[in-house]
């Protein structure tokens, strides 16, 4: 892509820029054909070599020393370090802006260096942009220093010069809690990436294979898949799984840990979604009931995977989560938004049926390739990071 005219960027986030899974991967897509010279990444997060990451550009690891006591039974001791170790990381951030000369500063919506970023963009004067992928507000939480973070957050994204929102519920509730507006960017595929053909196999009326590709660990998830996966089992059919797991969740979930239930290492999004096309027949989608109010303004990225799989899709949550009122807005109707077992087993035996299940595969394709290509939402990131746009 010809970089005349576009901005030098300094990405500055805890969400690394790699070909891995959710955030990481829609980062990686959207800067993977930026402007080599014209882009530098700070992530907070440590740069795994079995997980692409834009070649050509530099890119530099800034962890906090209290990182590792984050998801231990010492992090409530730690909040208060924590923020103040944030602070203090900037050292780097400062040379690397000194030497770099960058155009704007780009950040997301998580964790606590898009505090470093805002008070950055302050310091030196350089526009600050925003991605918003989850609510800061709901899904974080700093114990006594929530109230002043939920402060500095709106600051934040008022003093931004662009908002980039993953949903248009996420926008409009930021317009009405903030008073400015931002854009929309769906999840978006790669720009290389294939586009599978409906799978339209013929299996009979059982022996379905049925993938999940999203989190275990997100509240009530685990809980809602071993109950899918109970009914996958009354139905003789498989139910594979793309996800980090551990022997103390399958000791909780008998039905996770059924036979014909199996665990796939990982995969990079491009083999997954082979996989997906050439070996399974319905892809699971589960938005949680648990967390209701954040993952009304979300939108779950796994979405987009299964979509290029040429995948029917199950759905399954909260009305009122952000994918799953798009694909009812859609019309697409292999859908629960009510948490009742016997209405999913029914849901799962509908899938069974050949025509229907090729038709779902159809209609969510057609829909989903027209909201989520790459074109459409890149133009949107590249139109509006021009400083003065």
């Amino acid at each position: 892509m010809p970089g005349k005219g576009l901005p030098k960027i300094l990405y500055l986030s805890d969400v690394p820029v790699e070909l891995s899974s959710a955030g990481a991967t829609l980062l990686y897509r959207l800067l993977q054909h930026y402007p080599k010279d014209k882009l530098y990444i700070i992530q907070g997060v440590g740069m795994d070599n079995k997980r692409p990451r834009v070649e050509g550009v530099k890119y530099h690891v800034s962890r906090s020393k209290l990182e590792r006591l984050r998801f231990t039974r010492f992090a409530k001791y730690t909040k208060a370090l924590s923020l103040a170790s944030e602070l203090s990381r900037s050292g780097k951030a400062k040379k690397i802006i000194h030497d770099f000369q960058p155009d704007i500063i780009l950040t997301v919506g998580i964790t606590l260096m898009w505090l470093n970023a805002y008070k950055l963009s302050k310091k030196y004067n350089i526009p600050l942009y925003v991605i918003l992928h989850d609510d800061w507000l709901t899904t974080e939480n700093h114990g006594k220093w929530h109230k002043y973070l939920a402060g500095m957050f709106g600051k934040m994204y008022r003093h931004a010069a662009e908002r980039f929102c993953i949903s248009p519920a996420m926008e409009k509730y930021y317009a009405e809690l903030y008073g400015v507006h931002g854009k929309v960017i769906y999840p978006l595929r790669g720009r290389e990436d294939i586009s599978f053909p409906v799978v339209e196999n013929k299996r009979g009326k059982k022996g379905l294979k049925f993938c999940y590709a999203g989190s275990l660990f997100t509240g009530d998830f685990a809980e809602m898949l071993d109950t899918v996966s109970y009914h996958i089992g009354l139905n003789e059919g498989e139910l594979h799984i793309f996800s980090y797991w551990n022997k103390e969740m399958l000791a909780s979930y008998s039905n996770l840990a059924a036979s014909h239930v199996v665990f796939h290492p990982f995969m990079l999004s491009t083999d997954l979604m082979r996989k997906m096309h050439e070996e399974m027949d319905v892809a699971v989608l589960l938005n949680s009931f648990q967390h209701e109010e954040s993952f009304r303004y979300n939108f779950s990225s796994k979405l987009v995977d299964y979509i290029s799989a040429g995948l029917p899709v199950l759905f399954w949550g909260p009305a009122s989560s952000g994918s799953i009122a798009w694909v009812i807005g859609k019309g697409y109707d292999a859908v629960l938004t009510e948490k009742d077992a016997d209405k999913i087993a029914l849901l799962i035996k509908s899938f069974n049926d050949d025509n229907r299940r090729k038709n779902w595969a159809r209609k969510i394709n057609k829909d989903g390739m027209e909201q989520f290509g790459f074109e459409a939402n890149y133009n949107v990131f590249i139109e509006n990071i021009q400083p003065g746009t």
